[in-house]
């Protein structure tokens, strides 16, 4: 009781920002059901402190039950997992973003921290290499936010443009309904190309993920003209599955909806569903207990299905033959059948990369110099 409502915790501090002290009680967020569409306005309406009497519940159940049956070696296995991707999951990060993927001149990044962003711009080497931009409108209060890192050598910094509003403005279902989910923004190559480049996480069942495409696509026929059109580039966290129905956002459907378009992805014409980019599975001792499986049904009922996308128009561009990866060590590697995050790896998605040729094959095709 005394930490929720009496005992005050300080954050913040970073990125010129003086820290601030809040009751933890008061840094609970409303569940809104714009968001959450099972729940109810009533529901929503006492979030707060239905959350904060949910949490305690569960919290009273998960110690009693941790001290019955693992009273000596429960808190030193939490204090491990916590050190790995909790304290340290900001430092994981930039490390695989400084070796790993040290050359990639667009870097896309979903449900970031506020803190995440600091740590970007207050490291020197990836400060130096990187335009670091993150959306206008993303809470400080959520951490999911998106990101796009734009290389300096590549990217004329004065052409960077964002342009998220543009994309909401388009978003006529309002399925975009959190601050921060998307990040848009358009910028000039050294080789005088201009990109409209979108970060994207859309919600746990990617209901959102189609509006999205046709807000996107609405930007780009009504804000730009033919031929001032500039080259669309998207890294999304899409939450699609390998089925879909009126529940799920499924992988083929979602292809569909790329192909009438003239879009492609990095998973080609023909993605394969059975080719994940998120490996996970969550046990009972958290509180999202619809989402919980036993330990055998991991791969069979847990989270294994492809979610992540970069997608772009097939006459921007071409991903170069076997260029494209995906990434659960971080380092370049995937290991099948391996549940993530790991004590290595902080992500719950694999990262996903590729090399990216201008279609054009001309000259006059040249990306930057």
């Amino acid at each position: 009781r005394d930490f929720m409502f009496v005992n005050t915790v300080t954050t913040g501090g970073g990125n010129g920002k003086a820290p601030k002290s809040s009751l933890p009680f008061a840094m609970l967020q409303p569940i809104l059901q714009s968001k959450y569409p099972e729940i109810t306005k009533e529901e929503e309406a006492v979030s707060i402190p239905l959350q904060a009497l949910c949490l305690a519940i569960f919290d009273a159940i998960l110690v009693h039950m941790m001290n019955h049956v693992a009273s000596s070696s429960w808190q030193p296995i939490r204090k491990t997992i916590c050190e790995a991707l909790n304290r340290h999951k900001n430092g994981k990060i930039t490390s695989i973003l400084k070796t790993t993927y040290q050359d990639a001149h667009v870097v896309m990044l979903q449900e970031t921290a506020s803190s995440f962003v600091n740590n970007l711009r207050n490291d020197a080497d990836l400060s130096a290499k990187y335009l670091i931009l993150s959306p206008k409108g993303a809470s400080p209060k959520r951490d999911q936010n998106s990101l796009i890192l734009l290389d300096k050598k590549v990217f004329v910094a004065d052409s960077v443009t964002e342009v998220t509003d543009k994309i909401l403005k388009y978003d006529s279902s309002k399925a975009i309904s959190s601050p921060g989910d998307v990040m848009a923004v358009t910028a000039t190559t050294t080789g005088d190309k201009t990109l409209f480049m979108v970060s994207f996480h859309g919600d746990t069942n990617g209901l959102a993920t189609k509006p999205l495409m046709h807000a996107i696509l609405a930007t780009l026929k009504e804000e730009f003209t033919a031929t001032n059109r500039p080259m669309l580039l998207i890294g999304m966290d899409g939450n699609t599955y390998k089925e879909h129905n009126e529940q799920y956002q499924g992988v083929l459907d979602l292809q569909t909806l790329l192909s009438a378009n003239g879009l492609s992805s990095v998973w080609g014409d023909t993605p394969d569903p059975l080719s994940p980019t998120t490996c996970n599975a969550r046990t009972y001792l958290q509180p999202q207990l619809n989402k919980a499986v036993s330990k055998k049904d991991t791969f069979t009922k847990g989270d294994v299905n492809l979610k992540d996308w970069i997608v772009f128009y097939k006459k921007d561009f071409i991903a170069v033959n076997d260029s494209t990866t995906r990434d659960n060590t971080g380092l370049a590697t995937y290991t099948n059948d391996m549940v993530y995050p790991t004590l290595d790896f902080p992500s719950d998605h694999a990262v996903v990369a590729t090399t990216l040729d201008a279609a054009v094959s001309d000259s006059s095709g040249c990306l930057f110099h």
